[in-house]
């Protein structure tokens, strides 16, 4: 009997696009994103002890017990559970979880959804694969709507509830700045009040068109940085939350100002916000922003940080 100690880092994403394209009966949302993963990450070390009956323990590296609400124990929860019902056991390790955050939480980074994903990712390695990939997707998308993509990273398509998923070329080593005002955005407030907004399902097929291209291998394949262009020329906001996540906080259409007024080559919110990034051209550019920014806004609690996606 032993324990086997793992360290991962969780990533933070970006949508680059978010369209809603309906309502499940069951509540949840169609989705139609691209998702990149940035450099700004959460840091977690995951204990498995066969010497003791299971419990699933989150701690904060003070020692503090997280809620039984934390994505983390829910991921490693439903992990056994799953485990369980395939294997017929009722019987597994404990499982000590320590996190690390500085992903900003309420920002639309994922940072809870990523957590997650490095948990599953560490209890499937550990437990030698007990789950096929489509597995994997079906346990990640029943934490949440964002947990499969965490599952690839880099750049993807991510399409139904989140658990159809294409990788793409890679949009690696772009130059973002990242805001993150001090008030948050509740993801449930904002779904419910975009649902107020009606479907437009022509944009949702120009979308779409674009975004074939981007998967195809033809003459017709469009590049990625022909995705910046394409977005950038929409009358549309290119994320439909953008409009109701404004409405609950304001300053997301003044943070996206200063952006553009900096420079950015495409300036928009992502997931539910509260988070806003700008794209730029170069990395002295992109530095020079974030150095502008942050000294405009050094006494009101706005996160200021120079990324690249990875």
């Amino acid at each position: 009997m032993s324990s086997s100690c793992y360290e991962i880092n969780a990533y933070a994403k970006i949508n680059l696009f978010l369209k809603i394209c309906g309502k499940l009966p069951n509540g949840y949302h169609k989705l139609f994103t691209i998702m990149q993963e940035v450099d700004l990450k959460d840091d977690l070390t995951v204990t498995i002890d066969d010497s003791k009956d299971e419990t699933i323990t989150v701690t904060d590296p003070e020692g503090n017990i997280l809620s039984e609400n934390n994505l983390c124990y829910t991921a490693a929860d439903k992990f056994y559970g799953y485990m369980g019902r395939k294997f017929k056991k009722t019987d597994f390790p404990a499982v000590t979880i320590t996190l690390d955050k500085h992903i900003p939480v309420q920002s639309g980074m994922g940072g809870g959804s990523s957590d997650a994903a490095a948990v599953l990712l560490v209890m499937q390695k550990h437990f030698n694969d007990p789950f096929t990939d489509s597995e994997m997707v079906d346990l990640a998308v029943s934490i949440g709507a964002d947990v499969p993509f965490f599952l690839y990273g880099g750049t993807c398509l991510c399409e139904m509830v989140g658990e159809k998923i294409t990788l793409l070329d890679p949009l690696s080593g772009s130059d973002i700045v990242l805001l993150k005002p001090e008030e948050g955005v509740s993801t449930a407030e904002c779904f419910a009040e975009a649902d107020r907004y009606p479907s437009d399902d022509e944009m949702i097929r120009d979308y779409k068109e674009f975004t074939a291209a981007l998967a195809a291998d033809s003459a017709e394949k469009k590049e990625m940085k022909d995705l910046i262009a394409f977005l950038k020329n929409r009358e549309d906001c290119s994320n439909d939350l953008q409009k109701p996540a404004e409405k609950m906080v304001p300053v997301i259409s003044a943070l996206i100002s200063e952006l553009e007024e900096q420079g950015a080559e495409l300036a928009r919110m992502t997931g539910s916000g509260s988070a806003v990034f700008g794209i730029f051209d170069d990395e002295e550019t992109a530095e020079n922003a974030a150095s502008a920014i942050r000294e405009s806004h050094a006494d009101d609690g706005t996160v200021v940080l120079h990324l690249k996606t990875i």
